[in-house]
This record gives C-alpha cells, sequence and structure tokens, in this order.
C-alpha cells in the first residue's frame, strides 16, 4: 500500500464524524450520556490493544487523547473569557501539535523497556509545562503573552490563534514527509489525530465537535493497531510484500480459475557475493516493487529469500502470461547504481572525503538482475492449490534449465 493511501480510511472516518454530528446534536437530550461516555470506552480499548501489542507510540497517542477530552469536558464548558478556560485552551493548542511532532520523530520500539519509558516520560514532561508555567508566572503575565502570541478569535467563527494554527501546519509537513519516508500505520493515524485537533481548537465553538471527532481518533487509533498487528504477521518487513502465510491463507479460498507464478532472482548468490548484503537487500526491494506493481489483477507475494509468488485469481495461463513478461522485462531493464566493492572507502575519513567530490564514476557502477518464472493454472488432474505451487515450482526449474530470465508455464 502507498504512503499516503494509508491516509484513506481514516479521512473516510473523520468526514463521517463531521457528519454525522448534527445528528448527535438532535439526539443529545436522549442519549447524552451514552454520547459522553463513548469516547472513553473506545480510548480504553485503544489502549488496552496498545499494551497487549507492546506499542508505546500507540499508549502516548491514547492517554493524550483522554487527557483532552478530560480538559474538554471539566475545564472547557465555559466561555474563553474565563482566564482557566483560556489557559486550559491555550495549553492544549501548543501541547497538541508537539505531542504530534514527539510521535512522528520517536521510533517504535515497544513499551516495556527504557526506551518506552523515556518516550512516555518525555510526553509527561511535555503535557505538564503548562501547569508548571502556571507555578512559575502569575497570572497577569501568562495573560499578556497569550494575548500577544496566542490571542483567541483571529477571525470571525475561527477559535485558535494565528501561531498556533502555523504550529499545526508545520508539524503536519513534518509528518506528511515522515509518512512519505516510513509509510507506517501509525503515521498515518497521528496524522489524522493531528488535523481532527486542529479542526477541533479552529472551531471550538461548533457544538459537540470535540467529542464526535475524539470518538472518532478513538477509532482510528484502534484500526491502526489492528491494521499494524496484521502487518506484522502478514507482510513481509524487508520488501512491504504480502508473505507466505498471507498466500497460504489465500490459497484455502481460491475458486476454480487461477494461475500461480513463481519466480526466483536469477545467480543472486553470486550477486550478493559480489554487492554485499546491503546492495543484495536493496536488489530484492526493488524486484518486489517491480512484481507488486503486476497488471492484470495478480497478487504479489514474497514466497521466502529470493522467492516471489504472484496469484492471479480468475485467469488461466494464456491470460496471465503476458502480465509475467511485462514484468520481467521490467525487471531485466532497470539498472541500479551500485557501489564498486573494491573501491569502498577504507576509512571513516576517508568516506566523509569522498562525499564531498562530486564525480564518483570511478566508484559507481550500475548492475541489473533479471528473473525466472514458471507459472501453473489449475486443472482437471491438478485441483488442489498446493498441487498447482508445485507444478509452477516444476515450471521454474524447467525455465533455469532453459537458461533463465524467461517465463516456463506448466502443460502437465
Amino acid at each position: 500500500m502507498s504512503a499516503y493511501r494509508r491516509l484513506i480510511l481514516p479521512f473516510i472516518l473523520i468526514i463521517l464524524a463531521l457528519f454525522l454530528r448534527q445528528y448527535m446534536v438532535g439526539l443529545y437530550h436522549e442519549y447524552g450520556q451514552l454520547f459522553d461516555s463513548l469516547p472513553y470506552l473506545l480510548i480504553l480499548a485503544s489502549a488496552m490493544l496498545a499494551i497487549f501489542f507492546n506499542l508505546s507510540r500507540n499508549i502516548i497517542a491514547t492517554l493524550f487523547l483522554l487527557m483532552i477530552y478530560l480538559v474538554v469536558q471539566d475545564r472547557l464548558q465555559i466561555t474563553l473569557e474565563n482566564f482557566s478556560a483560556l489557559y486550559a485552551y491555550t495549553a492544549i493548542c501548543i501541547t497538541t501539535p508537539l505531542i504530534a511532532l514527539l510521535l512522528f520523530i520517536i521510533p517504535e520500539k515497544g513499551l516495556a523497556n527504557k526506551y518506552g519509558a523515556i518516550n512516555l516520560g518525555i510526553a509527561i514532561l511535555v503535557v505538564l509545562s503548562p501547569a508548571l508555567l502556571l507555578v512559575i508566572f502569575n497570572e497577569q503575565i501568562l495573560i499578556t503573552y497569550i494575548n500577544d502570541y496566542f490571542a483567541v478569535r483571529p477571525y470571525e467563527n475561527y477559535i485558535q490563534s494565528i501561531n498556533s494554527s502555523i504550529l499545526f501546519l508545520l508539524v503536519l509537513t513534518i509528518g506528511l514527509y515522515k509518512l512519505l519516508k516510513t509509510n507506517e500505520e501509525f503515521i498515518a493515524a497521528n496524522i489524522t489525530t493531528l488535523i481532527s485537533f486542529f479542526i477541533i481548537f479552529s472551531f471550538f465553538h461548533i457544538e459537540k465537535i470535540s467529542t464526535i471527532l475524539i470518538t472518532a481518533n478513538a477509532i482510528v487509533l484502534i484500526t491502526s493497531t489492528l491494521r499494524n498487528s496484521y502487518n506484522l504477521a502478514y507482510r513481509d518487513e524487508l520488501t512491504g510484500l504480502l508473505g507466505r502465510r498471507a498466500l497460504n491463507d489465500r490459497m484455502k479460498s481460491l475458486g476454480k480459475k487461477y494461475v500461480i507464478a513463481m519466480m526466483d532472482v536469477d545467480h543472486f548468490k553470486k550477486f550478493n557475493d559480489t554487492y554485499g548484503h546491503d546492495i543484495g537487500d536493496e536488489v530484492l526491494k526493488m524486484v518486489a516493487s517491480k512484481i507488486n506493481a503486476v497488471s492484470g489483477g495478480g497478487i504479489a507475494y514474497r514466497y521466502g529469500g529470493e522467492e516471489f509468488c504472484i496469484l492471479f485469481p480468475g485467469k488461466i495461463a494464456d491470460e496471465a502470461g503476458p502480465f509475467l513478461e511485462e514484468v520481467r522485462n521490467n525487471i531485466q531493464n532497470y539498472e541500479m547504481v551500485v557501489r564498486n566493492v573494491e573501491n569502498r572507502p577504507k576509512s571513516k575519513d576517508k568516506a566523509i572525503e569522498r562525499r564531498g567530490r562530486r564525480k564518483q564514476q570511478r566508484d559507481n557502477m550500475t548492475a541489473s538482475v533479471t528473473i525466472s518464472i514458471g507459472a501453473a493454472e489449475r486443472n482437471n488432474n491438478h485441483q488442489k492449490p498446493e498441487e498447482t505451487l508445485k507444478n509452477a515450482d516444476t515450471a521454474l526449474y524447467e525455465a533455469k534449465k532453459k537458461g533463465r530470465n524467461c517465463t516456463m508455464v506448466f502443460r502437465g
């Protein structure tokens, strides 16, 4: 899944929540207690999942969501003309993007270790900093500072200050860059939460907007945790493709018409020995990206090592053949720039010196790889998916015997 596609489901949930808000307001006199309690129940569920899967960032995000909701319910049910409400509102407008920034930056290293404790401690310090300022400075100084730098209602029907709005947008930009770079499920959820709080704080005068959007964001965090656990179980960490377990599960529900294609990177061990395992991993990621771009309804899997698989539900071998050839040609024609192993710098100082040069043609070269493909379709003689997979393996062996870099179809 591409990075920005991860935002589709969270955005749909937020848009749906905004659409349902007016109906919630209409039913509030009958179900108000239920509506107000729903965020607590969902936040509890999100926290339990985060703890179960040992996800420190998810637990920080969930606890912060709870804190914001408590502040809104306890401190912000009065006019912002009151200092207590104004200060609480300004505090959450500033700390929210800071917490989001922290969650964009820190890596996920689990909850029950020193890294999880440090990250949680930093988040707590950020959250408690407004309370510390209340102790250090008197009320008049804080009011003056808020009016000078974080004045509310800069425009009609827009509550949030200009500076805190800018802070939100800056952190959002960092989050989008981080999503593009890492393609992580949690980053997409954190972006959604950041945007939701921006909407809440900017249009805070709209009735029940905080309740409905915090409810939606608790659901976003829950789905993020579940999708992350699915990826851990079913996706290959190196390539991002679906893994062998996902293939085995999919094979249980195939119909009576399908094609299984097995493919192998030619001479991959020799390539690894020549260029090193790091370059070998880059090759596997490149090959995976080309295989994943297969047309014709094919579903790509990493089978293991340098072996990959494409499944074509609802097709016969002759229909799948052109799409397999397209994948093979795309990989064959792709040239990677790799570092010549013999000319790699022997020391850190030489490496730094070499990076400063503009031209490194002597140190770099291009390399390409090819794949061999074996395909098989389900037929009356081989009706089980496991048999079709075995036939595809047989065809792959024939492709290698033929000289590699070709596609063979099992005709038994």
